[in-house]
């Protein structure tokens, strides 16, 4: 499976990708040949789709992902990179399109497949070589350490919920989640005096079906003031937030935790209670954990800035994800199910991330 980076946005990026889009469609119709529309091509009977995506990492130049029919390019090549090595970054991520088009996933390596595509259609070992570059291969990571200390502390915090004592987890809780809320309000003011915001994209779970547990996950990231959406790519779905760098990373620490805690909260009421309907359980802890956060966001500070902030994340979202479609979740009908993950959610403080080693005696996150 192709490695999933973040992806960042700003109004910069955006004219970017706009620009490597052009350039995408000169090489497809001009240099291959292929006929070449807005959105899509015209490629052996069928009309393919497209789409390019800029992403951070410090190591990694380009990649292709055919889930989605998407080129990825580095955001550091917009900074650092002639023409004419980003576009020939973007024929050699074009010739992965290609080969995958016709050979399927045995052609996204750099062997027989990959290789022959490119001699094909004439493209030397400039273009079909894995492109480096020492000079940007050897940058240092971009970190804001400003936001990484915002991410610890709020951390640290989640961490003390572990606490036997009900009230003390509780409280460790709501005071992250206020650090974070006054953070997001910080940025809030700042946004008018400052340079243009970025916005990342992160993957935080995948699955082959979205469930009722997914959904309620996607209730209490919002939480986390990032916006949640469901992407679907040929068997799978992914579950990606949008906002800012300090949001999104948190949003992963968070949703990693749930997708493993929640199943095993359901199992331990499911002993209790036989009949219960998981479905309207994970409906009911969604709703529960949300109530809560949110009446205490109320109380930190006033409706007018939790709109604004809203506001932003509306505009965050409809940036990257330019048409996206809104479904409304399915409401369930056992209302005791619902009640009792009402209860449960009301009651949840959420843990460390899990990790393969975390001993699960330390997953005691529920205060019954």
């Amino acid at each position: 499976m192709i490695a999933f980076h973040m992806l960042i946005y700003s109004k910069t990026i955006i004219s970017f990708i706009k620009r490597l889009k052009s350039d995408f469609r000169e090489i497809v119709s001009q240099e291959l040949g292929i006929k070449v529309h807005r959105t899509r091509f015209f490629y052996k009977g069928r009309l393919v789709p497209y789409d390019i995506v800029v992403f951070e990492n410090n190591s990694k130049l380009g990649y292709f992902e055919p889930n989605f029919f998407k080129i990825a390019l580095n955001r550091k090549l917009m900074y650092l990179a002639k023409d004419q090595v980003i576009k020939d970054i973007l024929r050699h991520e074009i010739m992965h399109f290609i080969a995958w088009l016709d050979y399927g996933q045995a052609a996204l390596n750099h062997l027989d497949y990959f290789k022959s595509t490119c001699r094909r259609f004439n493209f030397d070992e400039r273009v079909s070589n894995a492109y480096t570059n020492i000079e940007l291969a050897n940058l240092q990571c971009y970190e804001n350490f400003k936001n990484e200390k915002i991410v610890e502390k709020v951390k640290k915090l989640l961490k003390l919920s572990t606490s036997d004592n009900p009230h003390e987890a509780e409280l460790a809780t709501m005071k992250a989640n206020e650090l974070l809320l006054n953070h997001n309000l910080e940025l809030l003011a700042q946004s008018t005096r400052e340079q243009e915001e970025e916005i990342y994209v992160k993957r935080v779970l995948s699955g082959k079906k979205a469930t009722a547990k997914h959904q309620a996950i996607y209730e209490i990231l919002k939480t986390f003031f990032v916006s949640p959406v469901f992407s679907y790519g040929g068997d799978i779905f992914y579950l990606e937030v949008t906002g800012t760098y300090t949001n999104t990373q948190l949003a992963e620490y968070v949703s990693h935790f749930l997708d493993y805690e929640l199943e095993r909260i359901y199992k331990i009421e499911k002993k209790h209670n036989p009949v219960i309907s998981k479905n309207s359980f994970m409906q009911g802890v969604g709703l529960g954990y949300t109530e809560k956060i949110t009446a205490n966001q109320k109380q930190q500070t006033g409706s007018k800035e939790l709109i604004a902030l809203k506001d932003v994340l509306k505009e965050q979202v409809e940036m990257v994800y330019q048409r996206l479609s809104h479904r409304t979740s399915r409401s369930h009908n056992c209302q005791t199910s619902l009640h009792l993950g009402k209860k449960i959610g009301n009651n949840l403080t959420i843990n460390p991330a899990i990790q393969k080693n975390t001993p699960l005696l330390k997953l005691l996150s529920v205060k019954h």
